[in-house]
């Protein structure tokens, strides 16, 4: 019985001063990494993500916009919004870059006319 009493001593302090080392040995944590640079709106205000505020029942924050983008005839161009003032889409969208087939014809979807009866467009080869 006093022998297992004095094992039992034995592993506890042991164990004891195991932690006592490893909790002494733990390198400090390191600096933390500086802060990203703050984008601003092109008013000169910060803006980022967005997100939905429950106690304010909206979303909060300004986005980040892309940079402007204009229309082949040089109009500018991006995401169109209704408008239930003026109850009409406003804005302009921008537009993929037109495809054309190896002769120089525009090509794209290909849609089923009910006026004229057939198939109009011209389809884009696939590769």
């Amino acid at each position: 019985m006093m022998r297992m009493l004095s094992l039992s001593a034995l592993i506890a302090a042991t164990a004891l001063c195991g932690a006592t080392i490893a909790t002494a040995q733990t390198p400090a944590p390191a600096a933390p990494a500086a802060a990203p640079t703050q984008q601003m709106t092109s008013d000169g205000k910060p803006c980022g993500a967005v997100a939905y505020s429950v106690a304010d029942q909206k979303y909060v924050g300004i986005p980040c916009n892309a940079a402007p983008t204009q229309t082949s005839d040089g109009k500018p161009c991006g995401p169109v919004a209704y408008s239930v003032a003026e109850q009409k889409y406003v804005g302009i969208p921008c537009n993929a870059p037109s495809q054309q087939t190896s002769d120089g014809k525009p090509c794209g979807a290909v849609a089923y006319s009910v006026a004229e009866q057939k198939y109009v467009g011209i389809p884009c080869a696939t590769k």
